[in-house]
């Protein structure tokens, strides 16, 4: 019943599979299957023009990573969303129960979905309630009918996979980090900065308050890169990671410069809009994932830029595996590049 979480992203594909044992304190997670492949350029930006080919590359990528890995054990699939047919937004409804939630919610969510009610998939989290005005604060998450369904075909497509869970990015990379610190009340705001979007999850009092998505991955900088020196993608990609150095440094670090301060500009966009809410929000920390994530110095900007901690996020950070079957250095790399699909592998006890 093990899950193997793949986050799919316009770049690269990415696959963790787990072995959960336990529970609480007594819990045992243990590594047993990684990887992560390139995915063709651009298919997956034209998603929904295109599904046919998306789907494709996605179970085609599915299959090459379970046979590469060797993840026989693993024969439910959860995958996540992101981008402009997914609506994640807080919202205040009447109170009810969790149970009676989803019935309740469709009603309500009707004023905030750009689409026919008909056409979507509605689901929400109930975030606290205020018992003396009868009202609760929910997670609203909808998901455009048709993308959920390509992914469920993507998957089918495999001929050895069945689904288990359709999540969200943002939603995987905090469970993630929920998972490693279960008990945690801290105000803490995740970044998880992909090929082409980056995810802003500002949690206060340890749960998500505002999740915000920006058009402003990593991609755009690689862009740039190759642009300005006439270079190939794979060289400017390696110039981006500081594996090679750039023929002009002084203008590639202009480049880098001005991306990161979208990406800080974001960031502080992000914690405004919390505080018209809640006046007094005070961040404690900065927590970075994602593939863009591997920036050189990229933490020490945040980290100066806010004055806060900011880290890369390792999911792998407490979990156990076979030095002889994964390279202690390589997991080490790799980790904040495999926050989603960690968070989607830990689902496994939704498919009992």
């Amino acid at each position: 019943m093990s899950v193997i979480g793949y986050d799919i992203g316009n770049f690269a594909a990415k696959a963790v599979l787990l072995n959960i044992k336990g529970k609480g304190a007594s819990r045992q997670v243990t590594l047993t299957g990684l990887g992560l492949s390139q995915m063709p350029p651009g298919v997956m930006s034209q998603w929904e023009e295109q599904p046919l080919p998306a789907r494709t590359a996605m179970s085609t990528a599915m299959k090459s990573l379970m046979k590469h890995c060797k993840l026989s054990s693993g024969k439910f699939a959860a995958l996540s969303l992101s981008g402009e047919t997914m609506i994640i937004k807080k919202i205040t409804m009447p109170v009810t129960s969790q149970k009676e939630l989803r019935s309740s919610l469709a009603l309500e969510a009707e004023q905030y979905i750009p689409y026919p009610i008909n056409e979507v998939i509605i689901d929400g989290h109930i975030l606290n309630t205020d018992d003396r005005n009868g009202q609760m604060s929910v997670l609203l998450v909808a998901a455009r009918k048709e993308v959920v369904y390509n992914c469920i075909q993507a998957i089918a497509m495999t001929k050895v996979l069945k689904p288990a869970v359709i999540d969200v990015d943002a939603l995987a990379f905090y469970n993630a980090y929920d998972f490693q610190n279960p008990d945690s009340r801290e105000s803490v705001i995740l970044v998880d900065i992909g090929a082409s979007l980056m995810h802003i999850t500002v949690l206060y009092e340890g749960s998500p308050h505002t999740i915000k998505e920006e058009a402003i991955g990593g991609q755009r900088l690689t862009d740039d890169i190759e642009d300005a020196f006439g270079i190939s993608v794979d060289e400017a990609e390696a110039v981006k990671l500081g594996a090679a150095q750039a023929p002009n440094p002084v203008e590639a670090a202009e480049l880098v410069d001005r991306i990161v301060s979208n990406w800080m500009a974001a960031l502080e966009r992000a914690i405004d809009s919390v505080r018209v809410e809640v006046p007094e929000y005070k961040p404690e920390k900065i927590v970075i994932a994602g593939g863009s994530a591997l920036l050189p110095g990229l933490t020490a900007q945040f980290q100066r830029h806010f004055n806060m901690p900011t880290e890369l996020f390792n999911p792998f950070r407490s979990v156990k595996y076979n030095a002889k079957k994964f390279d202690p250095a390589y997991i080490e790399y790799v980790g904040p590049q495999m926050a989603v699909s960690f968070g989607l592998a830990i689902r496994k006890e939704e498919t009992k």
